[in-house]
């Protein structure tokens, strides 16, 4: 899994504090969590499974999956 540093401004590193605190999750399951629906929200079904297909560790039957299953997500919503 790769590694990214991100530096939240006071305010949104506030809500997040209180967020992890009120859920009992950890930091990087929200971050994966919210960075997902946003980029699924933001990119097109095609540019999804284009960036998926050139993925290493992602090979089309699982990418199909994921793809299915996170617009499964999404309708939750």
């Amino acid at each position: 899994m790769s590694r990214k540093k991100i530096e939240l401004t006071e305010k949104v590193a506030k809500l997040t504090e209180k967020y992890l605190e009120v859920n009992d999750t950890d930091f990087n399951d929200l971050i994966n969590k919210a960075l997902k629906l946003y980029l699924m929200d933001h990119l097109n079904s095609s540019q999804i499974k284009e960036a998926l297909k050139k993925t290493d560790d992602f090979n089309s039957t699982y990418a199909g999956k994921w793809f299915q299953e996170s617009i499964e997500d999404l309708n939750k919503y």
